[in-house]
């Protein structure tokens, strides 16, 4: 598991480095909150939803595969009732004939967002490169020279080098002595990068440092919160368009829709920096939207009825193809 986290966070970060850079480049001539990096997050965030639109377009179709398969399913209860096995069996049965995977209604949307998650992470974890845009070698040479000046001045910044880039941002003020004297192999041009970076707050999205991560004790709990109440509300609705289309059925991975995906948006939120909790947010937001849209663009009743056509005009072919053979 390491391996492939590894793997991901090594390839994904750099790619999803530049589209950041690309994004923090268009909100980068405004000021307040709206030249934050936390405004880049939030484009970098529908970007990464309008490209898995197509896995919830599926989804939308999927809940249509489901409202026709209910009478099938009921057919199957009634059938062996009492025979807890046989139902179980044939209903797996039911789903490979029809091609339907009742996971891809629960918690299959919430692992396709892990690459883009861990990707972010790498983007987070380095403003010097992804946010202010320097080269990997000064990056590396800020963050060595500000792990010194950490050491010799008593500054707290922990063993975990990841972090070190984090807190290079959010105590630059505090040695900008030590960087006016320079820093062998980095340039005068990159410092001010740096400075003027500080200087306007981009890593400040509404009071809150992007690089900080949140706890239930300070104004930070509000990402938590808000991740949470979401990832709830894009869990009810979800839930709820499912019963609408299967009316009386238990809607196929609703538990984990219900209860696992709020509490690991609140895990992440507090696990992670700031800014992963403002993708997390804006993501269950950009989802809840979709879903409504998808609903009316992706009818289920629309949807029954084209698989309905298809499937006879199949049977018709088939029947038609064993008259032929017969004579």
């Amino acid at each position: 598991m390491n391996a492939i986290y590894e793997f991901l966070y090594d390839v994904i970060s750099p790619v999803f480095g530049y589209v950041m850079l690309f994004f923090y480049s268009i909100v980068d001539g405004f000021s307040g909150n709206l030249g934050s990096y936390g405004v880049a997050i939030i484009l970098f965030t529908i970007f990464a939803r309008m490209i898995m639109l197509p896995t919830t377009i599926k989804q939308q179709k999927g809940m249509a595969k489901q409202q026709r398969l209910a009478p099938k399913l009921r057919r199957i209860q009634e059938k062996y009732a009492g025979n807890p096995q046989k139902i179980q069996e044939e209903t797996q049965n039911l789903y490979a004939r029809e091609g339907y995977n009742p996971m891809s209604a629960g918690c299959v949307p919430l692992l396709i967002q892990m690459p883009f998650i861990i990707g972010l992470f790498g983007v987070l974890y380095n403003p010097l490169r992804y946010a202010i845009g320097l080269d990997k070698e000064t990056s590396e040479l800020l963050v060595d020279a500000f792990s010194k000046m950490a050491s010799e001045t008593g500054l707290n910044i922990g063993k975990t080098e990841i972090y070190h880039p984090l807190y290079l941002i959010q105590n630059f003020d505090k040695f900008q002595d030590y960087f006016k004297a320079g820093i062998e192999g980095v340039s005068a041009e990159a410092m001010q990068k740096v400075a003027s970076f500080v200087e306007k707050g981009r890593f400040v999205f509404f009071s809150l440092e992007l690089g900080v991560q949140p706890d239930f004790k300070s104004k930070y709990a509000v990402i938590p919160v808000l991740s949470g109440l979401t990832s709830l509300a894009s869990a009810y609705i979800s839930q709820l368009q499912q019963k609408k289309a299967n009316p009386g059925a238990k809607a196929p991975g609703s538990g984990c829709m219900m209860i696992f995906m709020p509490l690991m948006s609140v895990w992440f939120t507090t696990m992670f920096p700031c800014g992963i909790g403002v993708y997390w947010i804006v993501s269950n937001v950009v989802a809840m939207v979709q879903s409504v849209v998808l609903r009316k663009v992706f009818a289920p009743q629309k949807n029954v009825a084209k698989d309905m056509i298809k499937e006879t005009i199949e049977r018709r072919s088939r029947e038609d193809s064993v008259k032929r053979i017969n004579k």
